[in-house]
């Protein structure tokens, strides 16, 4: 077993060399330091220690520790500011003062070396030119050489139309707004996925971002394929209100023509923005609708038009009934000055037949619905046409009081 046991060591330790010969970031003789009290100062060594101007941290630290023996050297290995400790050594005073006030002599040596990250003109060019980016910031160095720089990359790009290359100099704490048009490309799962796309198609889910992946849902395939659940809050409103039911119509026909009288009720049911439910009950009306920011939206106009009825349920002045007639005759000059009087025919008395291109939608003018024919065309641009025409004339006609 002990034989075992020290063949399984030795295999350890030339994996363990094995590692440390093949990884670069694996030194013999060099180690990280935390701070000064991970330090034993008891022989030679090399400390490479930030910040570079020896204001404080770990590199003043050392510093003050060091720099009274002649023995020891600092080498400072960057661009040192005015009134900065490191700045001011390399003039070789006598002697320097600590963080704590207290006078060292300086008898170490200062080398320094130029191993800063800075380029010049044609460094800066050349990266540029390479990767040409759409944006450039200049955001270190001083102002004039600064500005100097941008107006020098805008005259080299000013004449390419192949290369845009927008040039900032912002001063300091000054904002710089970057707007990106990125593509984003998101998955579609569940059940939404059963039936192929084509192109154009349109596609209705909740998209979920996970990481920096996308992906759109069936709101019933949430709890499948993600921790989210769905929920959905009914929202019901009860307002007093003993005005004339008729009134309270007639006022909402006027603020939207999408109010549908339900029938097969109990009681007097409407359907305002095909979302929110009125149902007149005695002394009151009862609002009901599924909550979302565009539904709560209509049922607060709605709540606003029912207690403007019941504080003045007598306002009926200026309150005009349209003459159906009326709209009937003029909407048949509009729609025959839009589409020709070859184009317009009446059907029954009641509703219009506006054909276009093979394409026929009929208008009933009693609810002002516009319904497309089905004769194998998907494009609703007509009936959309026809429909914003009818509602524009009827607002025209009969305005919101």
């Amino acid at each position: 077993m002990a034989v075992y046991q020290t063949y399984v060591n030795a295999m350890n330790d030339k994996i363990r060399k094995a590692i440390n010969i093949n990884n670069p970031f694996v030194f013999k003789h060099i180690s990280n330091l935390k701070s000064m009290d991970h330090f034993d100062d008891i022989g030679p060594s090399v400390v490479m220690a930030s910040p570079g101007m020896m204001q404080s941290g770990l590199s003043r630290e050392l510093f003050e520790s060091w720099c009274t023996d002649k023995r020891n050297g600092v080498i400072i290995a960057g661009y040192c500011v005015e009134g900065t400790l490191a700045k001011h050594i390399m003039s070789e005073p006598e002697e320097i003062t600590t963080m704590s006030g207290q006078k060292l002599q300086l008898k170490m040596s200062v080398d320094y070396i130029s191993f800063s990250a800075h380029t010049d003109y044609q460094q800066t060019s050349e990266f540029i030119r390479a990767l040409k980016p759409p944006h450039v910031i200049l955001v270190h160095g001083e102002q004039n050489e600064m500005a100097r720089l941008k107006a020098a990359l805008i005259r080299e790009y000013e004449d390419n139309d192949l290369v845009h290359i927008e040039v900032h100099n912002p001063r300091n704490t000054e904002a710089v707004t970057l707007n990106f048009r990125g593509e984003k490309l998101a998955k579609v799962m569940g059940s939404l996925a059963d039936q192929r796309c084509v192109q154009g198609q349109r596609v209705a889910g909740i998209l979920v971002k996970k990481n920096f992946n996308y992906h759109i849902l069936n709101p019933c395939d949430l709890s499948t394929y993600t921790e989210l659940t769905v929920s959905t809050v009914k929202q019901s409103q009860a307002i007093p209100f003993t005005g004339p039911y008729s009134l309270l119509v007639c006022h909402l026909r006027n603020l939207t023509g999408d109010v549908e009288e339900l029938e097969g009720t109990e009681k007097n049911t409407l359907k305002i923005f095909k979302s929110i439910t009125l149902v007149h009950e005695v002394g009151m009306v009862l609002l009901e609708w599924i909550a979302n920011p565009l539904n709560d939206m209509y049922a607060d106009v709605v709540t606003t038009v029912v207690l403007e009825v019941q504080s003045n349920p007598k306002a009926q002045k200026g309150l005009s009934i349209m003459d159906m007639d009326v709209f009937q005759a003029r909407l048949e000059v509009m729609l025959q000055d839009m589409f020709g009087e070859e184009c317009v025919a009446f059907i029954d008395g009641k509703n219009i037949a506006v054909t276009v291109d093979r394409r026929v939608v009929h208008v009933c003018v009693e609810s002002r619905t516009v319904v497309c024919e089905e004769n194998g065309y998907e494009d609703d641009s007509l009936r959309e046409m026809v429909e914003l025409a009818v509602q524009r004339l009827y607002d025209a006609l009969n305005p919101v009081i």
